[in-house]
């Protein structure tokens, strides 16, 4: 029976865990022009993204199979953490309809304003020295990127939209940093990704629309939603959970910004102001030292203790 996050096994090295939030952060970059490119309804989307990631990911929810009363003892929080996903892919990709893509992916990545906001009020944790100062950077390129957009109604709501989507995606973090600290990635992700499914999908046919159609166009686009952002990203994001606090995790996600916008600049033809590339310049740089700073949680399944580098209690 395959034990990926064993507790007796070694914790991952810094080294390894840079590694692999490069590559989430590689991937979730493609997730805006590969929407944009699909021109079909928000909910439909995120459901076949969800739907064929679960389908990738078959092998191993099949090997795990025996293990299915660990996710039952976690029913409540899985759940929830599938509506805060579901809630997230829906008005972000709502809001990428409104606004450019660059304009977009940054006010959705203000989810580390949410989640520090969380770890400093209710866990009562202060910020790490590199944390605090990388996303002082991080607040300042996001200023920057965001007021380069043009203001009129239809883009305030899908600021308003991409907002909401931070929002939802940063309960999505604090939920599963919670959950893996018990729950193998191989059971946490497959359960979260069928319940965010099943929720787009009772919503989009409630709503008298479908889930279609599905050209060869649409159906390769949806599959590489599941390959690239959803398996390399999310997935990836949620084993790093068990090692790293979720602000950090939180922070990683904003190389996303930078990604998008040179891909939605070679592809989608959306150049970026100087004043947006000013803003991703600096949010690549805060997210440096962020990520430079990291170490990782020792303790797979303990509660995590305090850490230096990391969010140490309050006295």
């Amino acid at each position: 029976m395959p034990k990926s996050d064993d507790p007796s096994q070694r914790t991952p090295s810094s080294a390894v865990l840079q590694g692999a939030l490069a590559v989430g952060v590689l991937s979730v970059s493609s997730a805006a022009v590969l929407i944009r490119l699909a021109h079909t309804a928000p909910a439909a989307i995120a459901f076949w993204r969800l739907v064929l990631a679960l389908v990738l990911l078959s092998p191993g929810i099949w090997s795990q199979r025996r293990r299915v009363r660990e996710v039952s003892a976690q029913t409540g929080p899985i759940a929830l953490s599938g509506i805060f996903l579901a809630l997230h892919f829906l008005f972000w990709i709502k809001s990428l309809s409104l606004i450019p893509v660059a304009a977009s992916t940054a006010l959705v990545s203000c989810h580390p304003i949410f989640v520090a906001t969380y770890e400093r009020l209710v866990k009562k944790r202060r910020l790490a020295p590199a944390t605090l100062a990388g996303g002082t950077i991080i607040l300042g390129g996001l200023a920057l990127v965001t007021g380069s957009a043009h203001f009129h109604v239809q883009s305030l709501i899908g600021m308003a939209e991409a907002l909401l989507g931070a929002l939802f995606a940063a309960g999505y973090l604090i939920i599963g940093q919670q959950v893996r600290k018990t729950l193998d990635t191989t059971l946490y992700a497959p359960a979260v990704y069928l319940a965010a499914a099943m929720l787009l999908g009772t919503f989009q046919l409630t709503k008298a629309h479908t889930l279609g159609p599905i050209t060869l166009r649409i159906g390769i686009i949806y599959g590489l939603l599941a390959l690239l952002p959803t398996l390399g990203g999310h997935t990836l994001f949620n084993w790093i959970l068990k090692y790293l606090p979720a602000t950090t995790v939180s922070l990683a996600f904003l190389g996303e910004i930078a990604g998008s916008a040179i891909l939605a600049w070679l592809i989608l033809g959306q150049a970026p102001s100087s004043w947006a590339l000013a803003g991703i310049l600096a949010i690549s740089g805060g997210l440096v030292i962020v990520v430079l700073g990291l170490t990782p949680t020792p303790g797979a399944t303990r509660p995590l203790p305090p850490d230096p580098t990391g969010y140490p209690e309050e006295g």
